[in-house]
């Protein structure tokens, strides 16, 4: 199981911060000059737990470019944090199978639910078929 927290504090030098929603949406954001990772500060449990991993990976990737190569980089960011919070498609596919909603899916999994949606977002073709049969058991 990976640890964001860990993660963060084995950045060494990067501050942890917080702001709050009047100040701005985002969940969290990457200060490249100061070294900063923030975070808002009504987040719940799972939402700090994927931002901050989420941040962690665009503090060691480094900036990137605006436009086109800012959004190519988001997703990349996105793609990763699911896959390393969620690296068990079997464990995915139990917990969608009697959940009653992607919400209590996604906090079985100790995640939120947009870090759940990245994760089947980016299935691979053999995931696909584990979930597939996993419905079909669950039927």
């Amino acid at each position: 199981m990976i640890h964001p927290w860990r993660r963060l504090r084995a950045l060494g030098d990067w501050e942890l911060r917080w702001h709050h929603p009047d100040d701005s949406q985002d969940r969290g954001f990457t200060l490249f000059d100061e070294k900063v990772i923030s975070l808002r500060t009504n987040l719940t449990w799972e939402e700090r737990r994927c931002t901050v991993l989420h941040e962690c990976l665009h503090a060691e990737r480094g900036p990137t470019l605006v436009g086109v190569l800012a959004a190519r980089e988001e997703l990349r960011v996105r793609r990763e944090t699911a896959r390393l919070l969620l690296p068990s498609i079997d464990e995915v596919g139990e917990a969608l199978a009697w959940a009653l909603s992607p919400e209590e899916a996604a906090a079985e999994l100790l995640v939120d639910e947009d870090v759940l949606r990245d994760r089947l977002r980016w299935l691979d073709p053999a995931e696909q078929r584990i979930l597939r049969s996993r419905a079909t058991l669950a039927a």
